[in-house]
């Protein structure tokens, strides 16, 4: 279930590093449409969210039976034919162009893409709404080269971006993927990154409502969730949108739902704090898993679908600050593609004894079927 899967991460060799270079180069721009934005109506304050993991590695990194990018189109007409108003994806690497020839012209505002692996997160948002200030922050601890995860290949995070709901009303959105795995380590690293991403939180001087959601590898019923309520939620006064709806508000007692075959406090989360005089309520939420014609789950993660009220108190005042949307430089996207080569490289290289570990089972099997053939 968790993201990083390195199935032939090495059987790949040279040519899938001087591939990926040609394809940052190649690749295009996510453009914004500003003028078929929508906002909320003051008479119907209510929209609605969907978090995903897509599991957009290359092939090279997961599932060698399965078309990733077929799958990825698929995943966006369904995000398209929904129309949700907002969508916060993880793991949109290296099929992003096909995701987008499935949501089509349904999400004009659209954070810029990072790239694929290595060097891009694969965390975007695609909106409905117009879109402003999006920034990228990568994980100040990471854990996991060639095992537990991989988390050290690629850097994963933390991308903001400010959502105008309607004229004046702004929400700060999260959208991260946590380090991966339930080791020591892997439990380390996601400690250290709550703690991080709580600390950006409190930085901010102007007080909005907020959203974080994504893949938070964890949750609070698991013996090893590095301090997600202690660190993150506690700290910056966040609610849990399923705990808040279906546990009653408690972070401590899930034995209700020990029993039940239904997903329950899973690791897509949807955190929010209401803020700035709008206050934020969760009004649905449920875990669901898209699937191809013939019932086959598209990811190996499942949906998390959301919907918020909210309302404007007496205290409100519309927000008033620079809005800025980026663009993408190519160049620094290749750059940065490049570093991040050379840079793992020299990470799995200097890990000799994880890499032959790794290498070991593939060697012994190509030389027992030599044998075979010569025996």
């Amino acid at each position: 279930m968790y993201a990083y899967r390195i199935s032939g991460i090495l059987r790949a060799g040279s040519s899938f590093l001087v591939l990926s270079v040609i394809l940052c180069l190649l690749c295009t721009s996510c453009a914004r449409d500003m003028t078929e934005m929508q906002t909320v109506s003051p008479d119907n304050r209510r929209f609605t969210l969907i978090n995903y993991n897509v599991a957009g590695l290359p092939k090279l990194f997961g599932n060698q039976a399965e078309d990733v990018g077929a799958n990825q189109e698929k995943i966006g007409a369904q995000l398209a034919m929904r129309e949700f108003d907002i969508v916060a994806v993880q793991e949109d690497f290296g099929y992003h162009s096909d995701l987008l020839v499935g949501l089509g012209d349904t999400y004009p505002a659209r954070t810029v893409h990072s790239g694929g692996v290595p060097g891009g997160d694969g965390l975007n948002v695609y909106s409905r709404f117009a879109l402003y200030n999006e920034t990228r922050t990568p994980w100040s601890a990471a854990y996991g080269i060639i095992e537990d995860g991989a988390d050290e290949m690629t850097p994963k995070g933390i991308l903001y971006t400010l959502i105008e709901l309607e004229d004046g009303v702004y929400l700060d959105f999260y959208d991260i993927h946590a380090d991966a795995y339930g080791d020591a380590g892997s439990t380390a690293a996601r400690e250290v990154q709550f703690r991080q991403l709580a600390d950006l939180l409190k930085s901010r001087t102007i007080d909005r409502p907020i959203i974080i959601t994504g893949d938070f590898n964890t949750s609070l019923h698991h013996g090893n969730d590095s301090g997600l309520y202690e660190n993150l939620m506690a700290e910056c006064s966040l609610d849990d949108a399923w705990i808040t709806l279906f546990n009653n508000g408690n972070t401590d007692d899930f034995s209700e739902h020990h029993d039940s075959a239904a997903l329950w406090d899973s690791i897509e989360k949807v955190l929010f704090r209401s803020g700035g005089g709008v206050e934020l309520t969760p009004a649905s939420f449920a875990y669901e898993y898209l699937t191809d014609d013939d019932g086959v789950s598209l990811s190996d993660h499942p949906s998390v679908v959301c919907s918020f009220t909210y309302s404007l108190s007496e205290t409100f005042t519309p927000t008033e600050e620079a809005m800025t949307v980026p663009g993408r430089n190519h160049l620094a996207g290749a750059m940065n593609k490049i570093r991040y080569i050379a840079v793992d490289l020299w990470k799995i290289f200097s890990n000799f004894d994880q890499l032959w570990g790794y290498m070991k089972p593939s060697v012994d099997a190509f030389f027992g079927k030599l044998q075979s053939l010569f025996s």
